[in-house]
């Protein structure tokens, strides 16, 4: 009874889920019969749980039978696929800022799956900018000269994290500092 394609997976990442039946007589066993599960997953017989941590990213596709007391049999095709691990893919440092200047850049990343979640989990961004945690944006106007360092963590759909560390400096506002009024000119 359990539908198909399965919850995806990520290389690295626990993978978990139990396979459904219903009818039948007695306890069921469990068995892949037609191409083989990504590995190294394995499925217990006893119980139809699908269990392990991936390996290798791509999508797999395989048939699982199920047998009762009485040797009645079922099956069913099913995929799954396995995403790559999630990884954070912007580079350290970030672009320079300056004091009073709009800033703006994204944090971003790939694999995992499902939608990213973002959070400064160690130390903090420069004074008066923010990481937007939907999308992986650090905006805002830096109101003072630093040099930050920081841990960005990117949470996929499944709890799978990735973390890197960062750094930003911010430079002082540009100001002229000759002084008014300038010397006299001679003709």
């Amino acid at each position: 009874t359990t539908s198909s394609p399965l919850p995806q997976g990520t290389v690295g990442v626990n993978y978990a889920q139990t396979l459904a039946a219903t009818g039948g007589s007695g306890t069921y066993t469990w068995a892949v019969t037609v191409g083989s599960l990504p590995s190294p997953l394995l499925l217990n017989a006893a119980t139809g749980a699908i269990t392990g941590q991936p390996a290798t990213a791509g999508p797999a596709n395989f048939t699982i039978q199920v047998t009762d007391n009485n040797q009645a049999t079922a099956t069913k095709a099913f995929a799954l696929t396995i995403n790559p691990a999630l990884v954070i893919t912007t580079s350290s440092p970030l672009p320079q800022g300056t004091v009073g200047v709009n800033y703006s850049q994204t944090v971003t990343a790939t694999g995992g799956s499902g939608t990213y979640t973002w959070a400064v989990t160690v130390g903090s961004l420069p004074s008066l900018l923010s990481l937007n945690t939907a999308t992986g944006l650090i905006s805002g106007q830096p109101s003072a000269a630093t040099t930050a360092n920081f841990t960005i963590q990117v949470t996929d759909s499944n709890l799978a994290t990735a973390t890197k560390a960062f750094a930003m400096t911010v430079n002082p506002a540009l100001l002229i500092t000759t002084t008014s009024p300038l010397p006299a000119a001679t003709p």
